[in-house]
Order: structure tokens, then sequence, then C-alpha cells
């Protein structure tokens, strides 16, 4: 028995705009009732630590709560601009470091063809990043709000499956005291991963019908897309060829810790990576294992440098281990208008 993350996608296009930027300044989560105070205060400080250790600009208002769902899900509104306009904005956000110029100097000065002059989705703390202003929000009720970052708007919402629901599976959430049991899961590597993909690391293309359809429109990338190659020199979008993977740099270098990512109609997320547990991005839940993307080799990291976050100049600090946490109850979760939710299922 395993856990995959799948991805479902509705999509309503939104308008690039310079609204004020939101007020919260690094990660942030406010967490539902459901979630034990401990557990929260952990998500706070340990967990957005590793966040601010690592970049200037990751700022994100996420809320997080247990409910009635598969392993883990994220869900929040994107928003889509011109292949030029992202191409601007990514260059005037440059940092300078060395995986910005690479990146900037992988994207040509024309849309690739592959993309059929497609735009570009970004997520809205993404937007936020690359200083275009906040996006479109979510509230806990799956209803649109546009000032992520204010009381009741958030960038995207992150749902974890209840302890009972897991426990149902013969399986357990890991707090980070002690060794980690063999059947439990790491509720901060799922918080990791959902977070991520709020702040840009999910792909357009859909996995769950049985072919891979680009659940943006027609052909259009999401900002991570941009960066997906079969080979050097060889760019791809919708591909079922295994082994494609993220590079900052044409395809030269595998940017992601040597992980490829799923090409496969499977269910599986097409931004994730294919099974090893060593990436917080990787496309099953792992048990008796933790990821954090402090420590598990770079991969989201590069990622989210070369979508438009700037790292900080120096090294990441080292990773504290959560404390202790209680457990808790259910709660509910979700969002909508260029929706994108992502879901980890149980599966046979």
């Amino acid at each position: 028995m395993k856990i995959n993350l799948k991805h479902l996608a509705v999509l309503v296009l939104t308008v690039v705009s310079s609204a004020t930027l939101a007020g919260a300044t690094g990660i942030s989560y406010t967490c539902d009732a459901s979630i034990a105070t401990s557990v929260c205060t952990t998500l706070n400080t340990t967990i957005a630590g590793q966040y601010s250790s690592l970049f200037s600009d990751a700022n994100a208002s996420i809320y997080i709560t247990f409910g009635d769902t598969v392993l883990g899900s994220s869900a929040q509104y994107t928003n889509y601009m011109s292949y030029n306009t992202y191409l601007s904005v990514l260059t005037a956000n440059s940092s300078g470091d060395a995986v910005d110029l690479a990146a900037l100097a992988s994207l040509p000065a024309t849309e690739p063809g592959i993309y059929d002059g497609g735009l570009v989705e970004v997520s809205s703390a993404l937007e936020n990043a690359l200083g275009l202003g906040a996006g479109a929000g979510t509230n806990p009720s799956i209803g649109f709000c546009s000032s992520p970052g204010s009381s009741g708007c958030y960038d995207g919402v992150i749902t974890l499956a209840t302890p009972t629901i897991v426990a149902g599976y013969g399986r357990g959430y890991y707090y980070g005291s002690g060794l980690q049991p063999a059947n439990d899961f790491n509720l901060y590597s799922i918080v990791e991963h959902e977070t991520d993909e709020i702040l840009g690391t999910s792909s357009c293309i859909g996995t769950t019908t049985g072919s891979l359809v680009d659940n943006c429109g027609g052909s259009d990338p999401s900002a991570v897309d941009l960066f997906r190659y079969q080979a050097p020199g060889t760019r791809v979008l919708e591909s079922t060829t295994p082994g494609a993977y993220f590079s900052y740099n044409s395809g030269l270098t595998n940017g992601a810790n040597s992980a490829t990512y799923n090409t496969l109609a499977n269910g599986n997320d097409y931004a994730d990576f294919t099974q090893n547990c060593q990436q917080v991005q990787d496309a099953d839940g792992c048990l008796g294992s933790t990821q954090y993307i402090t420590t598990d080799g770079g991969a989201e990291v590069n990622i989210l440098d070369a979508v438009g976050y700037n790292q900080n100049e120096q090294g990441p600090s080292p990773t504290p281990e959560p404390s202790t946490l209680s457990l808790f109850a259910t709660g509910l979760g979700g969002i909508a208008v260029l929706l994108r939710r992502r879901q980890r299922e149980f599966t046979a």
C-alpha cells in the first residue's frame, strides 16, 4: 500500500495586476481549530524557518487544517501572464546567482513553439515574489478573496488527512520525537510538499484522465514547466517518455539532485518526482522516512530559485527537528478560480 499525489485543476483566467504587496513576511501558517497549538507553533517556527533560512522572498500566507481527504492536499488560485511578461519580470527580479543566470539564459527571447503562444501560469505567492503584487487568494471555505495575507485571505489552503483516516490504513503521523516508526509519515514533510506547490512547483499537465492533459488550456505551461527537459537542449511539455527532469541550464544539468519527473498518466503529479524517498517533492508519501527542503539535496530550492524566488547569500541554517506534538481531530479545506488542488491518496 502506498500514498501517491494526485492533481486536479479547475482554471479560470485572471489578469495580472499591480496590486499592493501582501503584508506577510515569510511563510505564515494559520491553523484551523482541528490543528493542535503545538503543531501550529512548530509550523510557524521550525518549518517556516527553513524557508526563511533559504530564501529572502518566499512569502506566503497558508491556511492549514485536518479533514476528510487523502494524505495531504493543497489548493490555490493561480494567475496567468504572457511568456514575454514572465521573462521580463523574472529578469528584473534576478538576484544574479548562478541558478538565476543560467535559468534566464535557458529561456529564449521569444516563446518556444511547444507552448503554442500559451500563457504562463504562476501561483499567487510567486506573482508576489516577482514584484507584481499579491494575486488572487482563497478563504478556508473555497471562496475567492483579493488580498492574500490579509485577515481570512490566503495564498493557499493545505488539508491533511485526519489521524483517524491515516490510522484506518494502519499508519500514523510522526512529529519529530525519537526514531520515526516504520509505519509513520512525517507530517512536516507532507506540509512542505504542499507548501512548495503553493509557492509554485506545480505543473499545468494533468495525469488523471488516462492521458496527459493541459489543465491550464491549450499548451499553456506553468512556470516550472518551462524548465522540463528530456535531454540537453530538448525542452518538453507533454511527454510520456520516462526520464524527464528539471534543469535550469538548458538540460545540461539535472538540477533536482538527479531526481526525474513523473511522465505517465498514472494519477501521480506530473511535476513530482518518481519515487526514491529522498526529495520533498517525491510523488508518493514515504513511510518511516523524513525529507526537508534544507537537507534533501537542494532539488526544491533550485526549482524555486529558477522560477523566481531569490536565495539568501548565506547557506541554510541547521535544520532543527520538530518537537513532540499532540494529536488532533478533523477539519476542512479547499479553494478555487484558477483552482489548483493536489492530493495524496491511499492506493492498493
